[in-house]
């Protein structure tokens, strides 16, 4: 219900979180969320919920940006940012590169000047980096 609204204001759900009474919404577009973008989100989707009344209780809606620093959780998510600096945390062990792109069901890095191939199955953690 929340995603297909957040959908037509042209926003992507990147995460839905609820615990401890407070609903988490991670938006995302292109070129980035602005604090304008999660008021806008939060009236449509405050007046949705209330219309709806799917959580019992009371709770708290929160919406924000992915961030600088945002997870990285699917293939399309390195497909996207391809070209940025990423951490990479594996069942072996960290790795920091450059996304170069994807290979069916893996992620290709550029390693100072090496190229690795990550499977997705392999990744347990993923964030993009920021140079301050």
């Amino acid at each position: 219900m929340v995603s297909s609204e957040i959908a037509l204001m042209g926003y992507d759900l990147i995460e839905l979180d609820f615990a401890g009474g407070v609903l988490r919404l991670t938006i995302d577009k292109p070129g980035g969320v602005t604090l304008d973008d999660c008021v806008a989100v939060n009236r449509r989707v405050s007046m949705l919920l209330d219309a709806q009344d799917p959580i019992e209780g009371s709770y708290r809606l929160e919406i924000s940006s992915p961030g600088l620093t945002r997870r990285l959780k699917s293939l399309r998510d390195f497909d996207h940012f391809s070209g940025r600096k990423v951490k990479v945390l594996t069942k072996d062990g960290l790795v920091r590169g450059t996304i170069r792109g994807l290979a069916e069901d893996s992620v290709l890095l550029d390693v100072d000047g090496s190229e690795i191939l990550l499977q997705m199955q392999d990744i347990v953690k993923a964030n993009l980096e920021f140079d301050f």
